[in-house]
């Protein structure tokens, strides 16, 4: 395999003392070359040296150069296509990230498909929007490029064949895929709030959909992959469960509560992940960034901290490589 490894920041502890300089030690001391930077730890660094966005990107931007760390993208651009606010008004947002994305010395931003109930479905109007969004990152130079994630919970593009969809529709060089294992086998194939933590069908569901991935998705359009497990959630995710909220998608829930490092099974890791591991990773013959990215409940404590996650986040990587090589 060929592929260089990332890590996201945003999963590398929540604590008010995992701040993003202590972040990036942890990922150089571990050997990973790259990061995916989440604007939470951009904005907190500006926040905590009173700096301004721009000037902070540029700051984060020298000291990954000095580090020798890759940022690979900045994530994640959210709520844009279909959204009821002025087109207008939603670009000079992305115009700004656009900037910052120049300042860290990088060339890609990720787009998470749209979880706003209110937005405009009329799948004309998403082309529209994310069409004009690849038009203003094609004015810099080097144009900047967008990495499309389908959300499990997106509310009109929630899996990866429809984003790959809009991707087709878009039609720019541009514009490509953010491909996430969560998002794929947490919709399609687990369900935390059964016994089982497993979708009926599931198994079958999983068959077809990388069936489809073979036949259908170009590697070209692949711009990055992102990788995590679910940990078991017993008992399972119902009223009573601190992570239920009746108001919340379910899978939005789970998200955020429970996503671990893949074949974490000490962790509680159970997904599936041989199978859709070695169709994007080996099969496809993609030799891309991938991007570790995972959300747990205790990232809050002050003992979850970046080295900690970082050492999880290689050995995890470390059984993703033997396991496909065997």
């Amino acid at each position: 395999m060929n592929n260089q490894l990332a890590v996201a920041t945003i999963s590398l502890g929540w604590h008010e003392c995992h701040t993003l300089e202590s972040k990036l030690e942890a990922i150089k001391q571990s050997g990973i070359q790259g990061i995916e930077l989440c604007d939470y730890d951009l904005t907190r660094y500006a926040s905590h040296h009173r700096l301004d966005r721009k000037k902070a990107a540029e700051l984060i931007g020298e000291l990954c150069k000095d580090l020798k760390l890759t940022v690979v993208a900045y994530a994640s651009f959210e709520k844009f296509e279909g959204q009821l606010k002025p087109l207008n008004e939603r670009l000079e947002k992305a115009q700004e990230w656009c900037d910052i994305a120049a300042r860290l010395g990088m060339d890609m931003i990720q787009v998470s498909s749209n979880t706003d109930p209110e937005a405009n479905g009329d799948e004309a109007v998403i082309v529209s929007d994310l069409r004009s969004l690849a038009e203003l990152g094609q004015c810099h130079e080097p144009p900047i490029r967008f990495a499309y994630e389908a959300l499990a919970f997106g509310v009109h593009v929630a899996d990866w064949e429809e984003s790959l969809r809009i991707v087709k529709l878009v039609d720019q060089k541009n514009f490509g895929l953010c491909l996430d294992t969560y998002h794929v086998l947490g919709r399609l194939w687990a369900d935390p709030s059964s016994h089982s933590g497993k979708r009926p069908g599931g198994d079958a569901a999983m068959r077809d959909t990388l069936q489809r991935f073979r036949d259908l998705c170009p590697p070209e359009r692949i711009f990055y992959i992102q990788l995590s497990d679910g940990e078991f959630a017993n008992p399972p995710i119902l009223p009573g469960h601190v992570a239920y909220d009746r108001d919340t998608e379910l899978l939005f829930s789970w998200c955020l509560y429970g996503r671990i490092f893949p074949l974490e099974r000490e962790y509680g890791a159970y997904l599936p992940m041989e199978d859709i591991l070695r169709t994007w990773l080996v099969e496809s013959g993609w030799t891309g960034w991938v991007s570790m990215e995972v959300f747990h409940h205790s990232m809050r404590e002050e003992t979850a901290g970046p080295t900690s996650w970082t050492v999880r986040a290689v050995l995890s990587w470390d059984r993703v490589q033997k396991m496909l090589e065997a």
